[in-house]
Order: C-alpha cells, then structure tokens, then sequence
C-alpha cells in the first residue's frame, strides 16, 4: 500500500509539499506543474490521501490483548490492533493503553485502568464475565474480538467452522491419530473450547475414539510446546499428524521434527492456524486456516467509532469466513497452495 512519502518520492517533492498540496493547504503557495506531478504520482500509484480534520480531539482507546508467549507482539493479534489503529487515525488522532487478562488480574492495576478516561474499549481476549461486568460499567464503548454473544458488540470469525475446516482436511487425507497442542483463554477451560468441541465432533462423525493422551494443553508457551512436541514424537502411540493451535506453535513443533531427524509430512503432519505471514516459508510449507486479521480490525475499529461519535445503542455480531490454505506440511488430495473456504 502506498504512503505519503512514496507520493512525495515519486513527484520529486518533499513529503511536506506533497501534504500541503492534497490538503489544498490556501497558505501554500507552489507552481502548477508541482501541483500536477503530485496529482499524477498520486494516480499512478494508487494512493488515497485521508486528510486530517482540525480541531479533531484525539481518542484514547483501551486495548485488552492475549497474553501469549509473544506478550504483546504476537503477530495474529498485532496484525488486527495494527489495522485498528490505521482505520481509527484516519478518522480522528488515535492514542492506545495496552493491557492483558494477568495486568488486570491485580486489583490496583484494574482499579487505576478503569479509572482511566477512555473514549472506548477494544477487549482482543475472551475474559471472564465477572471482569467483562466489571469493564462494562467505566466504558460503555465496548466492541470484542471473537467473543459473540448478545451483549456486546464483537468482530471475529466462527471458530468451530474454522476448526472443523482443519479436522476435515485431515481426516478426509487418511489421518486418523490427531494430536493437538495449544492453549486456552484465561480463566477458561482447554476442553471445553469450541476448538475443542468441533475436534471431538468430527472425531465422532468419523467414527474415531477419542485419545486423551495425544492432547495437550501448552498455555500458549513455546517451550512447553516444544516439550510435548518431542513427547509426542518419541512415543509409542506416535500420532499421525500435530494440529498446532497457531502457525507460532506449528513453526516450533517442525523445528523439534527437524532436530529429531525425521520428515515432515513423511514421517508426521503438522497443520497450523492463523496463516501468518511467514508461514509460506517454513520447511515445508505449512498448511494452516487464514484468518482476515486485517478486516477484523477494519470493522472493530469502525464500529468503535460508531458507538463514540453516534452513540448507536444497537448491539452488532460480525463473523468473517476463514479459508484453509492447503501446503505441503499436510498430505492431501488437493494440490498445494490451494484456499478452500
């Protein structure tokens, strides 16, 4: 996507006159001919210059994210506040205040939080609903990710298809020893997540029983992953394939396939969750369900400013379609690179 400081590079200016100039700055004074070769780079490259409108007061927006082994740079979550914070400062000057489920744990840190003026509440984890309770009171701005139900506004897309994509991929593919390695939100049972559910349920529908030992529960840490990974490796019920909870998990549980000396997808499969960015070049590539992050963070972002600026009472669930990306960490049928909704 192209910025302002590829228009100015383009046009030969300096970012400031390229600014002035789509802003139609009245006190700016330059030659046409500059005028048209900014208006021309603009073309070329596509650019759409959002203006920043005077006297608009900044938003301060809380931000609840997951506490994952990446704290606060976990790239599935980064990639949906960063499309958030773009779609919000197109409209007004955005500020954020980060916190986690563990921060808000301590009372004196949840006291001075909710004490904090806040034009609004993105909450990116799935909290409990004693603290759900507890936020709503200070911030009646509230929109979630992934956490539908009747009360709240919330962005997100449906985990149990989603899941279910992955579980029929493999066992349409003649897996049949599923391992699963993964974690939980905070406060909230492993088993009894919706992942969880649709593992169980496809199991069923395939006639599979269901094997306790090859599911472990890894709070989202990458060591203990690795641990349960080379567990589950050298063992004598030896699965068939790992489903990773994300592409994080599935990246560390091929390094332990590699340090093991054995073949992915010839001795195990992995199958991951979140399609991030550099999961195209993993060895092998690896296959795993695409999550729209960015336009999860478009429409939170949105519907935030719907409820700031219009006061709009009304309560919005949005769930976006998810795609399974099919490469080479998986056997298939289908040919590699392949996005099936």
């Amino acid at each position: 996507m192209s910025n302002i400081r590829d228009v100015a590079k383009e046009a030969g200016v300096s970012i400031s006159t390229a600014s002035r100039i789509l802003s139609n700055d009245e006190n700016f004074r330059t030659t046409e001919q500059t005028k048209q070769k900014v208006l021309e780079a603009v073309k070329k490259l596509d650019y759409q210059f959002h203006p920043r409108k005077k006297n608009v007061p900044k938003l301060t927006i809380g931000c609840i994210l997951p506490l994952t082994s990446e704290k606060y740079s976990d790239p599935f979550f980064t990639s949906i506040l960063l499309s958030a914070e773009t779609e919000l400062n197109q409209h007004q000057p955005t500020e954020f205040i980060l916190r986690n489920f563990n921060d808000l744990n301590h009372s004196s840190v949840l006291q001075d939080f909710c004490n904090t003026p806040l034009d609004g509440l993105l909450i990116m984890e799935e909290i409990t609903k004693d603290l759900m309770a507890h936020l709503s009171r200070p911030f009646p701005n509230i929109v979630t990710i992934d956490q539908i139900e009747s009360t709240f506004n919330s962005v997100g897309f449906d985990h149990y298809a989603a899941n279910m994509q992955i579980m029929k991929h493999l066992l349409n593919n003649g897996y049949r020893k599923i391992a699963y390695i993964g974690g939980s939100a905070p406060g909230l049972s492993f088993y009894d997540s919706l992942r969880m559910v649709a593992y169980r349920e496809a199991l069923r529908v395939f006639n599979i029983s269901y094997d306790d030992s090859i599911i472990k529960d890894c709070e989202w840490n990458l060591t203990l992953c690795a641990k349960y990974a080379e567990d589950l490796l050298l063992s004598e019920n030896r699965p068939d394939v790992i489903f990773a909870g994300s592409d994080t998990l599935a990246t560390v549980i091929l390094g332990v396939i590699y340090q093991l000396g054995m073949k992915c997808p010839d001795d195990i499969g992995v199958i991951g969750f979140n399609n991030l960015d550099t999961s195209v070049h993993t060895i092998p590539p690896l296959t795993t369900v695409d999550v729209p992050t960015k336009a999860i963070g478009k429409l939170a972002a949105k519907r935030l400013l719907d409820l700031i600026n219009n006061r709009d009472s009304l309560v919005i669930n949005v769930s976006l379609p998810t795609s399974l990306i099919v490469r080479d960490s998986t056997r298939s049928s289908l040919p590699t690179g392949i996005s099936l909704l």
